[in-house]
């Protein structure tokens, strides 16, 4: 079997999204999956590859960095962002 063996965290969550370099400027965006090693979130901005982000939760029960690894167009319009978190988050994951 060649799926993933880790944990998931929150399906859908709510999350704020920052580029390290203007870190007031935040897009609301969408938690599709979530793993101790990052998320795939729906945007609506592109963001580019390898891009540093800053990612805090809704509920505020996470904040770390994670960098783009792609971005790609949706069918409706959006775009999907895989994040990776520079630093494991098992805090978030739920059993």
């Amino acid at each position: 079997m060649n799926g993933r063996r880790e944990k998931e965290g929150p399906k859908q969550s709510v999350v704020l999204l920052s580029n390290e370099t203007t870190p007031m400027v935040a897009e609301c965006a969408s938690t599709e999956n979530v793993s101790g090693n990052g998320a795939r979130v729906r945007t609506v901005r592109p963001w580019k590859q390898n891009t540093r982000v800053l990612v805090r939760s809704s509920l505020d029960e996470l904040r770390t960095r994670a960098r783009v690894i792609y971005c790609q167009i949706l069918t409706d319009s959006t775009l999907a962002a895989e994040l990776e978190f520079l630093a494991r988050r098992d805090a978030w994951i739920t059993p």
